[in-house]
Order: C-alpha cells, then structure tokens, then sequence
C-alpha cells in the first residue's frame, strides 16, 4: 500500500515534541539556566525530536509498534507524557536518589526499546543538565538505565518476574550509594534510604505497570478494532448519513463474513470489521479501492482490514488473505443478490440456491482466491453455510 501522511499520526509526533520543549523548559527553569543555555537545550531537544521522529516512522514500517504499520503512536505519546512528569518529579529529588530505571521499563512497555533507549536517554539528558552535570551522578543515572534496558528486556518471560524484581531493588540500591561515596569519599546513610524508596518505586512499576501497558499494547489491534464497529464510530455514521442502503449492505456484510470466519477458524474481527468498510470509498466517488485504503489509513485502521480493502475484488491485487478472500465472497453474493431482488423480484429457496452455488463458483473459477490461502473445503464449508443463511433471505 502507498504511504501517506496520517493526520492522527502528525498530531501525536507534535504532541511528543510539545512535552520534550515543556520538560526541557522546566527543567532550565529550575536549573536556574540562563538565556544562552536555554536555547541550547532547546537546540538539544530539537535535535532529539528529530531523530526520534525518524525513528518513530522506521520502527512503524518495521511493524515494531503493535506488529501495526498504521498504528497513530497513541500509546508512545502516553508513555513519553508519564516519562516526562516523572522526570520533572526527579529534578525535585536530592542528588543520586532519582528512580531513572523506571523509565525504560515503561518505555519499552509501550513501545520498543530503541524508543525507550533514546527517550530515556533524552530525560536523563536534560535531568542531568539541570542538576548541573556532575561527572558522578551522570555516570550513575548511565549505569542505572543501562540495567533498566537490560530488565526490561527480561520481563518479557514472566517466569523471571520475581528473580528480575529482587534485582531491580539491589541494582536502584547499590548504584547510587556506590556513585555516591565516590563522589563525596564517605558513606552517606540518607541515601541508601531515599535510594530504597526510589527502588521500592520502580518494582511497583515493573510488577504491576509494566504488565498493565504491556498488555494494552498486545490488544491494541483487538481494542481498535471492537471500536471502529460500534454504531457510533464517526466514519460509520458517515456512511450511514450517505446512504441507508449502503449501511444495511455493510452490515450485512459484516455480520455474515464474521460467522463464515468462525466456520473456517479464521480472524473474525478482522472480517467483521473490514466487511463493514469494504465499500467505504463510495464516499469519495470514483477510484473505490484508492479512496477505501486512503480512508482506512487517515482513521488508522488495522493493516490487515486496510489491507483487505486494497484488496478489493482483485482490482488492483487479488486477495491475500483468507479473511479477505472471505469479505469478497460474502459483500459479492450479497450485491448480486440485492440486485436480483429490484429487477426479478426472485422467490423461493431453490432459486437463491443456484445463484449463491452459481455466483460463488464463478469467483472461484475467476482464480480470485488462488493466493489467499482459502483451501477447497474451506471454501465448500463457507457455500454451503452462505446458502443455508438466513440473512441471505432477502
């Protein structure tokens, strides 16, 4: 499919690059920085923004996000939000006593750890400066996110949950008072306490944060898809406000291609929702297949249903998958049987039989289905459900 630009996309990258200026502001601002170092930290973030833009857009078409090429990077923007609160709590924090583990565990729960690499780096970047950039404490807040990325990267199996808990407390404990008693040449007693705190902190985030986004973004796909086939989604109004027939066409579709998909155990949230919005570009006239992708990619959809749309009839390419091969069956038995209905006015059962039996065996033999993966019983199961259906009864 062709790239484009994202409305939803733009909106949240700017959004990022608002709270990157905010915090670096913040942060000058209690640093007590003057002009000429504020405008190089806000050069900084500038420059950050624009590395982590591109790094943004590569990770989306790598399918890192979400395993989702159109995702809106609504999850990263939360994250990167939580992060920078975080980090302005931290800039009121004594010396080698900042939690910064915490942030790339959550960043990489939300989104992928080069994101988490370089936003974590960023905050501690600007915590540093503002705190005035002692050699010390920047090579412990170094070491401290360097065993964030390397835990978080073990929380994955949950099996080490507890071993990775037990060592995020030692490691948030014994890193600063280690960086502390280098720096001042004597221990100091109210920092292994406040660098307890601070590692109490961040197992909280890791045992019961970490988890909670984590999942949210395993079902980003399963959410966004049980929205946009709600009766009040917007662009589903819209079709509905187009045409009432067109609605009731498109529901149909829906309804039924999700049960086929039950039948042959393929993706039925995939089918319910890519049935509804398979003749979406009607919206726009002309060129239906181009104007459905470009719809399905300015509200973000799913790839696989934007996927399904391109799709369409194998106008521009034949079905790939099987739940597209499916959408195609069922919006194309129904269209035929619509239309047999306002020009012969066709009744009785045997009748709507052999033009399901004849209609679906004319696809098949048009070979709209030889790369979709749709074997031949799956097939025959889909016919003979479809003839025995009672939404087919016009």
């Amino acid at each position: 499919m062709k790239e484009q630009f994202v409305a939803k996309r733009i909106v949240n990258i700017g959004l990022i690059f608002l709270v990157a200026i905010g915090v670096s502001v913040i942060a000058g601002m209690m640093g007590r920085m003057y002009l000429d170092q504020l405008l190089g930290m806000g050069a900084l973030t500038v420059l950050f923004m624009v590395l982590f833009a591109f790094l943004l857009i590569y990770e989306r078409k790598r399918k890192k996000i979400s395993n989702n090429r159109e995702t809106d990077y609504g999850k990263i923007l939360k994250g990167f939000l939580l992060s920078a609160i975080l980090t302005v709590i931290f800039l009121f924090l004594p010396e080698f006593t900042s939690p910064v583990m915490i942030l790339p565990i959550l960043m990489s729960a939300v989104g992928t750890y080069e994101l988490a690499v370089c936003s974590s780096f960023f905050f501690c970047t600007v915590l540093e400066m503002a705190k005035g950039c002692q050699s010390y404490e920047i090579l412990c807040c170094t070491m401290l996110l360097l065993s964030g990325f390397m835990i978080a990267h073990m929380l994955e199996d949950t099996r080490n949950k507890m071993w990775c808990l037990i060592l995020i407390f030692a490691v948030a404990v014994l890193i600063p008072v280690l960086f502390s008693y280098f720096f001042y040449q004597e221990p100091h007693y109210d920092i292994l306490g406040k660098a307890a705190i601070g590692a109490a902190v961040t197992d909280l985030a890791a045992a019961f944060v970490y988890p909670f986004l984590t999942k949210q973004k395993e079902a980003e796909i399963d959410n966004f898809l049980t929205d946009i086939t709600e009766e009040d989604y917007g662009l589903l109004r819209e079709l509905k406000k187009f045409s009432r027939q067109e609605y009731r066409h498109a529901l149909r579709v829906s309804g039924i291609a999700e049960k086929c998909a039950y039948i042959v155990g393929a993706d039925a949230a995939v089918c319910k929702a890519a049935g509804l919005y398979y003749r979406i570009g009607i919206l726009d006239g002309d060129s239906m297949v181009e104007n459905g992708v470009a719809r399905a990619q300015n509200h973000c959809f799913p790839e696989k249903v934007t996927e399904i749309l391109s799709e369409y009839y194998g106008i521009e390419k034949m079905p790939s998958t099987i739940e597209s091969a499916i959408v195609q069956i069922v919006d194309g038995m129904i269209k035929k049987l619509e239309a047999l209905e306002k020009t012969s006015k066709i009744a009785g059962g045997w009748n709507k039989e052999m033009v399901i039996y004849q209609t679906l065996n004319e696809f098949s033999a048009q070979g709209l289905y030889d790369q979709s993966g749709l074997s031949m019983n799956m097939f025959l199961k889909i016919r003979e459900y479809l003839v025995k259906e009672e939404a087919l009864r016009l």
